[in-house]
């Protein structure tokens, strides 16, 4: 009863709180989809910059999490 919810109601909890995560990442996807093809019909001319910096983001934040999460593994081994 961690969660506050009836043993027998729990697995139909974590089963909607799944599609509704499921649910949001496919709007999202479905959201960048669409900019993406706006963009290809405005034939917007993007500088090499523009076009690797969502990688370099993504990349960064990556490496800054798996970093966090290690030091905080090593840390809680102590």
């Amino acid at each position: 009863d961690s969660a506050g919810l009836p043993h027998s109601e729990l697995p139909l909890a974590l089963l909607s709180f799944n599609v509704g995560v499921e649910i949001g990442q496919l709007a999202f996807v479905a959201l960048v989809l669409a900019l993406m093809g706006s963009f290809r019909v405005l034939e917007m001319r993007w500088s090499q910059w523009a076009r690797l910096l969502p990688g370099y983001v993504l990349g960064g934040l990556g490496a800054f999490w798996t970093i966090q999460r290690l030091a905080l593994l090593v840390g809680g081994l102590r």
